[in-house]
């Protein structure tokens, strides 16, 4: 299925940003959009912050053929580059009390992170939805838990995403959040298929070992309504009962999904565990059923770890979908990284 993996070396990015992570992408009112993770900066922000929980930038080029470029970033009054997400007044408050470069209260460097996990655009009513997770983060390597996800809106180009405030609670302590940490991370992957919104959950916060992807569907203007979701529970059927939702394939806590023109498949595409692999499947319904995985290409090794965060950026297809691109995060020192680009071009499906 696959012809040739050919990188293309370095995204090109802001000097002040030393590393970040994520890098899933949309096309959102003429833009590329790209947002990240953790984001390490070169010089403290307006909060006397050098570590941002998320960042992103925008493009007008949306040709890759020779890299992608002319990538920019709203910044601060101190010049850096700004969260895509807004912290709430809590959050916000907790984190500058534990601000690791002015802390005032222990243990510094304790903070909440909001990730983004992915977003897909509803053309209709031209927004964008931004599912992300909320994490608490502490010092120390993979110190982290997730509290539960949930999806932002976004309808200026201008303004921030709107993240939900629900009323009551669906997740006590958190009135932004859909899903506890015990439900699947729905919006691990997201696409709209004909007038239906489909998320994948391939992670459950509080086991980290399970990375099968469970699946729901809204239709857009209801996303916000927690009741107004359905989960696939296998043999054709769909419940209203998270508990019911069934494993579709097994991924990774990154992946991406969309339809390929040029296969006629839905792709999934994520970057395997423990290991500098990327790999992909294919499958004639959102729901499966699903290819056995191949691997697509290995990717240039980090100076520390493996890489975890392989996307697709389905903006960016030529010649039909036959020429796809995808990008992943690559450590470079402690702090440091870089994100490359690769290109992939297809074979007929057999």
């Amino acid at each position: 299925m696959i012809v040739s993996a050919q990188d293309l070396g370095v995204i090109p990015t802001n000097p002040d940003i030393v590393g970040r992570d994520g890098a899933n992408s949309a096309l959102f009112q003429g833009d590329s959009v790209w947002l990240y993770g953790d984001t390490f900066l070169a010089q403290a922000n307006a909060q006397n912050r050098t570590l941002i929980s998320d960042s992103w930038s925008f493009t007008a080029d949306l040709s890759a053929q020779n890299g992608i470029g002319d990538f920019e970033e709203h910044l601060d009054s101190a010049g850096e580059p700004t969260m895509i997400l807004p912290e709430s007044p809590a959050e916000q408050a907790y984190n500058q009390a534990h601000n690791g470069n002015v802390c005032q209260e222990q243990p510094c460097g304790a903070r909440w992170a909001l990730w983004p996990t992915s977003m897909v655009v509803d053309a209709p009513s031209n927004q964008a939805f931004i599912f992300y997770m909320l994490v608490s983060a502490r010092p120390g390597d993979f110190n982290f838990q997730s509290v539960g996800s949930s999806v932002a809106t976004w309808s200026n180009f201008q303004k921030s995403p709107q993240r939900p405030d629900f009323n009551p609670p669906i997740v006590s302590g958190h009135s932004d959040l859909m899903f506890s940490q015990s439900e699947p991370g729905f919006g691990t992957a997201a696409l709209i298929s004909n007038g239906l919104l489909y998320a994948y959950g391939c992670q459950v916060p509080n086991d980290g070992a399970d990375k099968r992807c469970r699946l729901g569907r809204v239709e857009p203007v209801n996303i916000l309504d927690r009741g107004a979701w359905s989960f696939y529970a296998g043999d054709g059927h769909w419940s209203s009962q998270v508990g019911d939702a069934v494993s579709v394939f097994e991924g990774s806590s990154i992946v991406s999904v969309y339809w390929n023109r040029f296969l006629q498949r839905y792709v999934a595409l994520y970057s395997k565990l423990l290991s500098d692999e990327v790999a992909m499947r294919t499958s004639p319904n959102p729901e499966g059923p699903w290819s056995d995985e191949i691997i697509v290409f290995t990717a240039m090794k980090p100076v520390q770890g493996t890489v975890y965060d392989a996307h697709l950026h389905p903006e960016y297809d030529v010649n039909g979908g036959q020429t796809i691109y995808v990008s992943y995060s690559r450590a470079t020192g402690t702090f440091s990284s870089e994100v490359r680009l690769v290109a992939i071009q297809l074979a007929s499906r057999q």
